[in-house]
């Protein structure tokens, strides 16, 4: 009984923690190392306001809805996680949940970098950021001595 419980246990820490991982990745398009940050520069390189951003997010009526949803399916899977019991429902509304917010914050993405004034400039600004962060990986290549980076830790993003 109590090996099953340590699983248990252990299992929910797991799901918590990419629970809160999928929840930060939600608020950020950049994935390792970029975040949101190289997506709003990307943008704004392309001669995309940063108030042409702002509304298009927020004024999004179905990036609201799909925000609603993902907090209460977050809330729901917290719940029911610490209690113990079993999860899959919660799990697959929470993923579902997500992936629609996703499929929404790039749509619009999408739509700003469609109607931008100026896509060359972010192409060159994409692969600028490419090139640094191949760099990137080089650096923490010759400091930890290995090209191989399984079972390691990511770095740190910066």
């Amino acid at each position: 009984m109590i090996g099953k419980r340590a699983i248990v246990v252990a299992a929910g820490l797991v799901l918590m923690l990419a629970v809160t991982s999928g929840l930060a990745l939600s608020h950020g398009f950049g994935g390792r190392g970029g975040g949101g940050h190289e997506m709003f520069l990307l943008l704004r390189a392309a001669g995309v306001s940063h108030s042409q951003i702002s509304s298009a997010f927020h004024n999004n009526a179905n990036l609201k809805t799909d925000c609603a949803n993902l907090k209460s399916a977050h809330e729901a899977l917290m719940s029911c996680l610490v209690s113990g019991k079993d999860c899959t429902s919660q799990i697959t509304a929470f993923a579902n949940a997500q992936q629609a917010m996703t499929r929404e914050r790039l749509t619009v993405l999408a739509g700003l970098f469609k109607n931008a004034p100026n896509p060359s400039q972010a192409t060159s600004v994409y692969s600028q950021l490419q090139q640094l962060n191949s760099q990137k990986k080089q650096i923490f290549q010759s400091v930890f001595g290995s090209s191989d980076t399984e079972g390691s830790p990511d770095p740190p993003n910066g």
